[in-house]
C-alpha cells in the first residue's frame, strides 16, 4: 500500500498532465489517459530512486499499469481501429500491450529484493515511457482530432468502467 506522500506525489503528477493534456486540447478520454500516466509514472520513479519502495509500491504500479491497458484495450484502440487515420494506431497498440503484460509477468516472478528484479523493472519503466511519449505526442492528439471533443467525451465513462 502505498504511502500518503506517495500517493500525493501520484496524484499530484496526474494533475499536471491532465492541465498539460487540457492546454494541448484533448479532452475525456485522452485527458484522462494522461493523467494516469502522470500517476503511475510518479510511482514508477519512486521505485527506481527508492529500492525500499519496490515491495511497498509494486502492487500498485501492476495493477495500475494492468487495468489501464486492459481498459484502453477494450475501449479506446477497437474505436480508433474503426478510422483509416487511427487503425494503425490500434495495431501498434496491441503488440505493444502484449509487450507490456509479458514485461509485467516477467517482473511478477521475480522476488522484489533480488538484483535481477531491479534490471527488469528498468526495462519496465523504459517500455512505459517510450509508450506514454508515443500516445501522449502522437496518438492522442491525432485520435482526438478524428474522434472529436464528443466521442472523446462518450469514451471516458466507458474506458474507466473497463479500468476496473
Amino acid at each position: 500500500m502505498p504511502s500518503r506522500i506517495d500517493e500525493m506525489l501520484s496524484k499530484g503528477m496526474g494533475a499536471v498532465k491532465g492541465v498539460k493534456a487540457r492546454v494541448e486540447g484533448l479532452t475525456g478520454v485522452f485527458r484522462i489517459l494522461c493523467e494516469q500516466h502522470g500517476e503511475v509514472s510518479a510511482l514508477l520513479r519512486r521505485v527506481q530512486g527508492d529500492r525500499g519502495k519496490r515491495a511497498e509500491l509494486w502492487p500498485k504500479i501492476r495493477r495500475e499499469l494492468l487495468s489501464h491497458e486492459r481498459g484502453e484495450v477494450k475501449e479506446v484502440y477497437p474505436v480508433l481501429r474503426q478510422y483509416p487515420e487511427t487503425q494503425q494506431f490500434a495495431e501498434q497498440h496491441d503488440q505493444e500491450a502484449t509487450q507490456l503484460e509479458a514485461e509485467i509477468a516477467r517482473i511478477q516472478a521475480i522476488s522484489v529484493d533480488a538484483q535481477e528484479w531491479g534490471q527488469q523493472f528498468d526495462e519496465l519503466v523504459d517500455l512505459v515511457t517510450k509508450h506514454v511519449a508515443e500516445e501522449e505526442d502522437t496518438i492522442f492528439p491525432a485520435a482526438h482530432k478524428v474522434l472529436g471533443d464528443e466521442k472523446s467525451k462518450e469514451l471516458e465513462p466507458k474506458f474507466l468502467a473497463a479500468k476496473k
